[in-house]
């Protein structure tokens, strides 16, 4: 793995690119999105320090890529290729393990993003994301987080406007 540092605003993977490499984020925040037919762009995940993050699908199929993997803030990364991720599994077959164990917990992971799209409410969704991620909600853009939340930017602000009206009815 190398160390790069990559600036706010930085494509890594484009639509219908071959994702050639995945990424460790030291530090900094990343997402993943969709472009629909009538050229809206839908979050499908935010990356946070400490996570995986890349076009797996493209990445372990090498494939063309589905979606575009852009950093939302200035990033340190810790960058690892696609070949040289099959010469640690030749030297290290127990990376194997690894790398199987690391995608299960993404998997379970997506699985409850989905889950929760399909059975909560905008607003339980806003609430534990933000109560799992404290602060990030100032960090990411609103119609980018709205996107990943499945709402619009202007339910999201309502959804907003009433916590702090709760928060500061009960003090």
């Amino acid at each position: 793995m190398v160390v790069r540092s990559v600036p706010k605003n930085f494509t890594l993977v484009d639509l219908g690119d071959v994702a050639r490499e995945i990424y460790f984020i030291n530090q900094g925040i990343m997402r993943y999105f969709y472009i629909t037919e009538d050229g809206k762009d839908i979050t499908g995940f935010v990356y946070l320090d400490n996570m995986f993050a890349g076009s797996i699908d493209s990445f372990f199929s090498q494939t063309e890529s589905t979606q575009i993997l852009e950093t939302l803030s200035d990033c340190e990364l810790l960058v690892l290729g696609y070949s040289s991720l099959h010469e640690l599994f030749d030297e290290i077959p127990k990376m194997n393990v690894l790398v199987r164990k690391l995608i299960q917990v993404r998997m379970a992971h997506a699985l409850k993003i989905i889950a929760a799209l399909i059975i909560n409410k905008p607003e339980q969704r806003y609430t534990a994301f933000t109560e799992l991620h404290p602060g990030i909600e100032q960090k990411i853009p609103q119609h980018i987080l709205a996107s990943f939340m499945g709402i619009t930017p202007v339910s999201l602000s309502r959804i907003r406007k009433r916590r702090i009206e709760r928060h500061t009815d009960s003090t």
